[in-house]
């Protein structure tokens, strides 16, 4: 496909779950869309909000083309694929309900020469982010333009055709249902492509450590499970390799001590840990001589330290109720 019309109509699906934080934000930007409102619909999903997140998306019912859904209690990729099960519309736009788009997103989404399969961006940090989410999104936030393994369900555009043939969002995964697709639309033969220009901010991105953690640890909680899942292939082995890694010496980096203290062995109670922070320590300066920002690397190594330590601990995690 080489590009569309602004007549094509647009489905944007929207998941929620208590975000009255965020849902005006997002949907006052779709409200000032420079696409014709006959052009797209958009469709909220709820997956069981306690706050006010149903009335305040009930205020845009005069200013959107809109419709409410109630999935109380489906996973991410349920709730999800409702949304895409409803639409009328030939393509799917799926937006998260702390993603803000350009008033442009809709019109260049059809504009862009993508072609069959899933195109979209990755996030931009928003305007008010702390030095976590700057830092984080400057070393490791995907610019590439055109072909990739990977976009973010957050800002995601698929022929609903497509979606549909391709099976949708796999409602055993909770989370890492994105990355999921991605892998099952490649191996389809169709295409996952990146435009930039389609980026949405992300106001869910972390303000501080504990946030970051807690985000990614989240996240993580499939990646063993998928890797296993897809031997022979070894495309996210270092991830993997490095996830328990970290594991292991972060539990030596713990008993080690206690047992080399006890038997008078000092120095051997400081191995663990030197061995736990040097690839994160590696991994920073690698990065940041690339960039020529070297005086970055004991912030980024605190990161990356923060980041495998959350993934190390996703592989202890059971499956439950997406909260994210």
């Amino acid at each position: 496909m080489s590009g569309g019309k602004d007549s094509m109509k647009i489905s944007v699906i929207i998941p929620v779950f208590n975000e009255e934080k965020h849902i005006q934000r997002t949907l006052s930007a779709l409200a000032t869309q420079d696409a014709k409102k006959e052009s797209f619909e958009i469709i909220v999903v709820d997956n069981g909000s306690s706050d006010s997140t149903l009335s305040i998306v009930e205020q845009f019912s005069s200013a959107l083309p809109l419709r409410i859904l109630s999935v109380p209690n489906g996973n991410i990729s349920k709730v999800r694929n409702w949304g895409a099960q409803a639409a009328t519309g030939e393509t799917l736009a799926f937006l998260d309900a702390d993603c803000v788009p350009k008033n442009t997103w809709l019109r260049e989404a059809l504009n862009v020469p993508h072609d069959r399969g899933i195109w979209g961006a990755h996030y931009a940090v928003p305007a008010d982010a702390t030095w976590v989410g700057n830092l984080w999104g400057k070393y490791q936030a995907k610019e590439e333009i055109g072909a990739v393994s990977f976009l973010p369900a957050g800002d995601m555009f698929i022929l609903r055709e497509d979606f549909l043939n391709i099976g949708g969002f796999n409602e055993a995964l909770d989370t890492s249902e994105d990355v999921e697709l991605c892998q099952r639309v490649s191996k389809s033969g169709l295409h996952v492509s990146a435009y930039p220009s389609l980026a949405v901010e992300h106001h869910g991105t972390p303000r501080t450590l504990a946030q970051f953690y807690r985000q990614n640890r989240w996240h993580g909680k499939h990646v063993l499970r998928k890797f296993i899942a897809n031997l022979p292939s070894l495309k996210s082995w270092p991830i993997v390799a490095l996830s328990l890694y970290t594991f292991f010496m972060f539990w030596a980096s713990i008993l080690v001590p206690i047992i080399a203290i006890g038997i008078h062995r000092w120095r051997a109670a400081l191995v663990p840990p030197i061995l736990l922070l040097m690839p994160f320590v590696v991994i920073a300066l690698i990065k940041t001589k690339r960039s020529e920002t070297i005086d970055e690397a004991p912030a980024l190594t605190i990161l990356y330290a923060t980041y495998f330590l959350s993934r190390a601990a996703a592989l202890t995690l059971r499956a439950g109720r997406n909260h994210r």
